[in-house]
């Protein structure tokens, strides 16, 4: 028994359409047409297809951004951050919601402030 496997087209419904695969910026679409419709198709991007070029290859992926510092730059950083984690202890939030080290200081000017805004 032969099983026969009829294509409906996406845009009009007739029947004996084949599926067309085009592809516009990163993005690939598959769609049914019957013959007509593919020329259609064809004909309304020939002006495209005759300007532009076959590609090659798949579009190069973005490279990621190395930070431009040297060796010694870096080391500098990273005592930089050693020192900055050691003194701040603790974080509060301001009235402002910017984060600031806790001492003292800032602990009796954060209280103050949020006296002052109550």
């Amino acid at each position: 028994m032969a099983i026969k496997k009829v294509i409906e087209s996406d845009l009009s419904g007739r029947q004996d359409a084949e599926r067309v695969t085009f592809g516009l910026g990163e993005t690939w679409y598959e769609i049914d047409l019957t013959d007509d419709e593919r020329q259609g198709l064809e004909a309304a991007l020939k002006s495209y297809l005759a300007a532009g070029r076959k590609a090659t290859q798949e579009p190069p992926k973005p490279r990621k951004m190395v930070p431009t510092t040297t060796p010694e730059e870096r080391e500098k950083i990273r005592e930089w951050g050693g020192r900055t984690a050691s003194t701040s202890r603790r974080m509060v939030a301001s009235p402002k919601r910017s984060w600031l080290p806790t001492t003292r200081r800032t602990r009796s000017r954060v209280a103050s402030s949020h006296r002052l805004l109550a």
